[in-house]
Protein backbone atom coordinates (compact mmCIF):
# COMPACT_ATOMS: atom_id res chain seq x y z
CA UNK A 1 0.00 0.00 0.00
CA UNK A 2 1.20 3.56 -0.85
CA UNK A 3 2.18 5.90 2.14
CA UNK A 4 0.08 9.19 1.99
CA UNK A 5 2.92 11.39 0.95
CA UNK A 6 3.31 9.60 -2.26
CA UNK A 7 -0.12 9.82 -2.77
CA UNK A 8 -0.13 13.17 -2.14
CA UNK A 9 3.17 13.65 -4.34
CA UNK A 10 1.43 12.10 -7.33
CA UNK A 11 -2.03 13.88 -7.24
CA UNK A 12 0.40 17.09 -6.96
CA UNK A 13 2.14 16.38 -9.94
CA UNK A 14 -0.84 15.79 -11.62
CA UNK A 15 -2.76 18.68 -10.97
CA UNK A 16 0.45 20.90 -11.79
CA UNK A 17 0.52 18.91 -15.28
CA UNK A 18 -3.10 19.56 -15.84
CA UNK A 19 -2.75 23.27 -14.98
CA UNK A 20 -0.69 23.77 -17.55
CA UNK A 21 1.97 26.37 -15.73
CA UNK A 22 4.71 25.12 -14.13
CA UNK A 23 5.65 27.10 -10.82
CA UNK A 24 9.04 27.85 -12.44
CA UNK A 25 7.26 29.29 -15.69
CA UNK A 26 6.51 32.94 -15.69
CA UNK A 27 4.40 35.18 -17.91
CA UNK A 28 5.30 37.78 -19.85
CA UNK A 29 3.56 41.29 -18.81
CA UNK A 30 3.05 44.12 -21.44
CA UNK A 31 6.10 46.21 -20.61
CA UNK A 32 8.32 43.07 -20.94
CA UNK A 33 6.65 42.99 -24.36
CA UNK A 34 6.71 46.27 -25.59
CA UNK A 35 10.17 46.43 -24.76
CA UNK A 36 11.35 42.85 -26.67
CA UNK A 37 8.85 44.34 -29.66
CA UNK A 38 8.86 48.07 -30.07
CA UNK A 39 7.17 48.26 -33.61
CA UNK A 40 4.02 46.19 -32.21
CA UNK A 41 4.30 48.45 -29.49
CA UNK A 42 4.29 51.52 -30.74
CA UNK A 43 1.04 49.88 -33.44
CA UNK A 44 -0.96 48.99 -30.74
CA UNK A 45 -0.79 52.14 -28.54
CA UNK A 46 -1.33 54.08 -31.98
CA UNK A 47 -4.66 52.71 -32.04
CA UNK A 48 -5.94 52.63 -28.38
CA UNK A 49 -9.27 53.92 -27.46
CA UNK A 50 -10.63 54.10 -23.57
CA UNK A 51 -12.31 50.92 -24.17
CA UNK A 52 -8.98 49.23 -25.12
CA UNK A 53 -7.08 51.18 -22.17
CA UNK A 54 -9.76 49.87 -19.38
CA UNK A 55 -9.03 46.62 -20.82
CA UNK A 56 -5.47 47.09 -20.49
CA UNK A 57 -5.85 48.37 -16.77
CA UNK A 58 -7.93 45.38 -15.75
CA UNK A 59 -5.14 42.73 -17.47
CA UNK A 60 -2.93 44.85 -15.35
CA UNK A 61 -4.45 43.76 -12.42
CA UNK A 62 -5.14 40.48 -13.10
CA UNK A 63 -1.17 40.51 -13.68
CA UNK A 64 -0.46 42.00 -10.66
CA UNK A 65 -2.93 39.64 -8.91
CA UNK A 66 -1.50 36.76 -10.78
CA UNK A 67 2.15 37.73 -9.91
CA UNK A 68 1.53 37.34 -5.88
CA UNK A 69 -0.48 34.25 -6.19
CA UNK A 70 2.67 32.84 -7.74
CA UNK A 71 4.91 34.31 -5.04
CA UNK A 72 2.30 32.35 -2.50
CA UNK A 73 2.83 29.15 -4.16
CA UNK A 74 5.95 29.67 -4.54
CA UNK A 75 6.30 29.97 -1.05
CA UNK A 76 4.52 26.82 0.02
CA UNK A 77 6.77 24.75 -2.32
CA UNK A 78 9.75 25.95 -0.36
CA UNK A 79 7.80 25.31 2.60
CA UNK A 80 6.51 21.33 1.18
CA UNK A 81 10.41 20.87 0.22
CA UNK A 82 11.50 21.82 3.92
CA UNK A 83 9.31 19.98 5.42
CA UNK A 84 9.24 16.52 6.78
CA UNK A 85 7.42 13.37 7.94
CA UNK A 86 4.01 14.15 8.97
CA UNK A 87 4.20 17.83 8.18
CA UNK A 88 5.34 17.24 4.77
CA UNK A 89 2.46 15.50 4.11
CA UNK A 90 0.12 18.96 5.97
CA UNK A 91 2.45 20.95 3.50
CA UNK A 92 1.56 18.99 0.41
CA UNK A 93 -2.21 18.86 0.99
CA UNK A 94 -1.96 22.85 1.77
CA UNK A 95 0.10 23.53 -1.70
CA UNK A 96 -2.73 21.36 -3.63
CA UNK A 97 -5.10 23.30 -1.77
CA UNK A 98 -3.72 26.39 -3.23
CA UNK A 99 -2.94 25.47 -6.56
CA UNK A 100 -6.78 24.37 -6.81
CA UNK A 101 -7.96 27.94 -5.57
CA UNK A 102 -5.70 30.03 -7.88
CA UNK A 103 -6.66 27.60 -10.84
CA UNK A 104 -10.26 28.33 -9.87
CA UNK A 105 -9.95 31.90 -9.52
CA UNK A 106 -7.77 32.25 -12.71
CA UNK A 107 -10.59 30.75 -14.76
CA UNK A 108 -13.90 32.28 -13.35
CA UNK A 109 -13.22 35.54 -15.02
CA UNK A 110 -11.94 34.07 -18.06
CA UNK A 111 -15.04 32.17 -18.70
CA UNK A 112 -17.19 34.66 -17.63
CA UNK A 113 -15.25 37.20 -20.27
CA UNK A 114 -15.36 34.26 -22.73
CA UNK A 115 -19.51 33.99 -22.26
CA UNK A 116 -19.52 37.53 -22.56
CA UNK A 117 -18.10 38.09 -25.91
CA UNK A 118 -20.29 35.05 -27.46
CA UNK A 119 -23.42 36.42 -26.18
CA UNK A 120 -22.00 40.00 -27.49
CA UNK A 121 -21.10 38.34 -30.76
CA UNK A 122 -24.84 36.94 -30.98
CA UNK A 123 -26.64 39.92 -30.17
CA UNK A 124 -29.19 40.36 -33.54
CA UNK A 125 -28.82 43.06 -35.49
CA UNK A 126 -32.05 45.82 -35.40
CA UNK A 127 -32.29 46.69 -39.22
Amino acid sequence: MKTPTAVLTTVFIGVVALTGRGLAQRGTDATEFDQRHPAAAASAHATETPQTRAGMHDMSAMMAKMHANDAKLDQLVKKMQSATGAAKTDAVAELLAALVEDRTTACEPMMAHMMSMMNRDNTPTRD
